[in-house]
């Protein structure tokens, strides 16, 4: 009895050490309940269905750096993600000039509906730095811009709208987001959200993101309509400069009224909101470029320094070395979305390089207003200094701004006045007067040259008269001699020059020569020459001693230039003697004359001049010509030559003929050609003429 009486105690003890085992383990159940965290998520943002309006998704989102495309999965836990505001970017709460991925998510549960009632729900996403793809429920449903390693933004965000997949009652929103390298001009408050997504009817949520193009265009309107009329005068500007090449003014004018209209015209939304990063910054730097190195080119011609070669010089270097750091920022914004460390320096510097080069339009003027300082130049001179030291101030503000921290260029850019709808901003107001200062300026100085040039005209149009003169069109009558002649210059004036004197024996001195240079200067020298040769030819006849005097009244007349000339002295008997200063042989009969060279007119005062005799039989010719003949050069550059010269002399019929085979050549200086025949003594041409008109007269 007592074996099992301690037996049943034995298993009675037994069973209720096992009962108190089991309430131990409940009991540390419990505990473990009570004090262990157990798995949990973010809490779940409820909003009623809005129908055919919007709601906001404010609050706090879960944020989280870095990438992981697990962290789209609804059942991520994501409660020990720090949270952040939508309404500001991560730069202003808690991650300044954080750039990289990093990741929003929120739980949202859209109550008071049925599954049917969201067919026509989306998301609004509102402007987001820079790139993205909006997850809803782990599955992507759309993109803005394109993510690395081919990564692609906006330089200027806008909103988009996303649908919502049929039936969406609840879900998770996540964003993967990418934000580009910080540039110098960058804040470090920038990336991720600047405002707060919206949920709501698609329709509705589509209008909504067009609210900022419109409101953009109606507030830009006078910058717009500004631009397009600077755009039309600078296309207008450009068909005057093909009009006239020579007017350099024109093409950059041109250049510069052609630029500043497209870069007016980039605020247009079409072109604001819809080029990418890349494109923008090209066309901008592009624009730019044509802006600034333009002024530099009119203040420079408008000041009469344009064909300085000093100036011209120093600005072409200056220009190089302007397109160089635009060449090297270029480069570096195309590979911007490789994020390396020294692409934001190398920005810095090159953009420090061409903002601080237009200051070069000081220069100009400083020294420019040394040379003229006409009043009319004044109201562009005023406008121009006060428009380049805003534009320079205000980069000189922007540049340093994620490491500053000032906003001062964002209340330069605020200054102005509203009218209406529409804002004219200080740019604004500085372009518009550079604009028509610049336009009145170029009138200016475009009626004071054609003022300028009818004077000259007139003067010109005097000089032709006078060479007329002294340079006749109709040779006199020499008994026993056909003369013939043409002179064709090959501007207004020219440098040519022949004389015709009759003998007073029946014979006649021929001169004829070339002065170095076109023009009216050599027009001048001409007359200086023909003036002279009248008055030797009362003194003498001979060829050598006409040269020596021409010779000595050249000398340190005539501003380091030259003049060729060969004379002939034709007697009745047909005997010649001929002299030569540096000009071309004459023809006889189609062959060149053996005639001694010698020094031109005016280079040296001990200048020797022989003499070469020869007699002309009856029907042989002499043929004088300048050196236009031989440098007729045509459009591919080939010169006509005196291979050429000496077949068309022996071939051509009359003088004209000679001429104009070489003026459709190719005339590039004056042409000057005369021939000389003997006449049969029997019959001579011009005394059938004086027997006429004396029976004529009887009568």
């Amino acid at each position: 009895m007592a074996r099992r009486a301690t037996r049943r105690f034995q298993a009675n003890l037994g069973a209720s050490r096992r009962h108190h085992t089991h309430l131990s383990v409940l009991f540390l159940l419990l505990l473990a309940a009570l004090f262990v965290p157990a798995p949990a998520f973010s809490q779940a943002l409820t909003i009623q269905n809005p129908g055919t309006g919007t709601v906001a998704l404010g609050g706090k989102w879960q944020f989280h750096l870095g990438d992981n495309l697990a962290w789209a999965n609804p059942s991520y836990n994501d409660s020990n993600w720090e949270q952040l505001s939508a309404n500001e970017t991560w730069g202003a709460q808690t991650h300044p000039s954080y750039t990289g991925f990093a990741w929003y998510r929120r739980h949202i549960v859209i109550d008071g509906t049925n599954p049917a009632g969201t067919k026509n729900l989306a998301i609004l996403i509102p402007p987001v730095d820079d790139v993205y793809d909006l997850y809803w429920n782990g599955k992507k449903i759309g993109s803005y811009g394109a993510l690395p390693p081919h990564a692609n933004w906006w330089s200027f965000g806008h909103s988009t709208v996303f649908n919502l997949p049929p039936g969406a009652q609840s879900g998770v929103l996540a964003l993967r987001v990418w934000k580009a390298s910080l540039s110098s001009i960058d804040p470090s408050t920038n990336g991720g959200f600047e405002s707060v997504p919206l949920l709501g009817d698609a329709h509705v949520l589509a209008e909504q993101a067009k609210l900022p193009f419109y409101t953009n265009d109606e507030t830009s309107l006078p910058y717009l309509l500004i631009s397009a009329v600077v755009l039309v005068v600078g296309i207008f500007s450009l068909l005057l400069y093909f009009r006239d090449r020579k007017q350099g003014l024109y093409l950059w004018l041109a250049i510069y009224l052609v630029a500043s209209g497209c870069r007016g015209l980039m605020n247009l939304s079409a072109f604001n909101f819809d080029l990418t990063f890349r494109a923008t910054q090209l066309v901008t730097q592009l624009v730019i470029c044509g802006t600034d190195i333009s002024m530099w080119m009119i203040l420079l011609y408008l000041f009469g320094m344009g064909n300085d070669s000093r100036w011209r010089r120093a600005t072409n270097w200056l220009i190089a070395l302007y397109l160089s750091a635009q060449i090297v920022d270029i480069v570096a914004i195309s590979i911007w979305a490789k994020a390396w460390p020294s692409l934001p320096w190398i920005d810095a510097a090159s953009t420090a390089v061409y903002s601080t080069t237009p200051l070069y339009i000081f220069v100009i003027i400083g020294f420019g207003l040394k040379r003229r300082k006409h009043l009319t130049l004044w109201p562009l001179i005023i406008v121009a200094c006060i428009s380049g030291f805003y534009s320079w101030f205000f980069e000189l503000l922007g540049q340093g701004t994620r490491f500053t921290h000032l906003t001062w260029s964002a209340y330069l850019r605020a200054i102005g006045f509203h009218a209406g709808s529409s804002f004219f901003g200080i740019t604004f107001i500085l372009n518009t007067l550079l604009f028509l200062a610049l336009i009145f300026t170029i009138a200016r100085e475009q009626f004071l040259e054609r003022e300028r040039q009818s004077r000259v005209e007139l003067e010109i149009k005097s000089a032709q008269e006078v060479q007329k003169i002294l340079v006749p069109e109709d040779t006199p009558a020499i008994p026993g001699l056909s003369i013939s002649s043409v002179y064709r210059p090959a501007e207004e004036v020219g440098g040519d020059f022949f004389q015709v004197i009759p003998s007073g024996n029946g014979g006649a001195l021929i001169v004829l020569g070339d002065v170095s240079g076109k023009g009216l200067k050599a027009a001048m020298t001409v007359s200086l020459i023909v003036g002279a040769i009248r008055t030797l030819a009362d003194f003498t006849h001979g060829p050598a001693e006409i040269l020596n005097g021409l010779n000595r009244r050249l000398l340190g007349r005539i501003d380091g230039g030259f003049a060729t000339c060969v004379v002939a002295l034709i007697r009745p008997d047909g005997s010649v003697a001929i002299a030569n200063a540096g000009h071309l042989a004459p023809y006889r009969n189609g062959e060149e004359l053996p005639v001694a060279g010698s020094l031109p007119l005016g280079v040296a005062s001990d200048a020797q001049y022989d003499e070469l005799d020869l007699h002309l039989r009856e029907g042989d010719s002499l043929v004088f010509y300048t050196d236009g003949l031989v440098e007729a050069r045509s459009e591919s550059g080939e010169l006509y030559g005196f291979d050429r010269v000496t077949a068309l002399v022996a071939s051509a019929g009359s003088v004209e003929e000679i001429v104009d085979v070489a003026c459709s050549f190719g005339q590039e200086d004056d042409i000057t050609v005369l021939r000389l025949t003997r006449l049969a003594q029997s019959a001579p041409a011009h005394e059938s003429r004086i027997n006429l008109a004396a029976q004529i007269a009887r009568a």
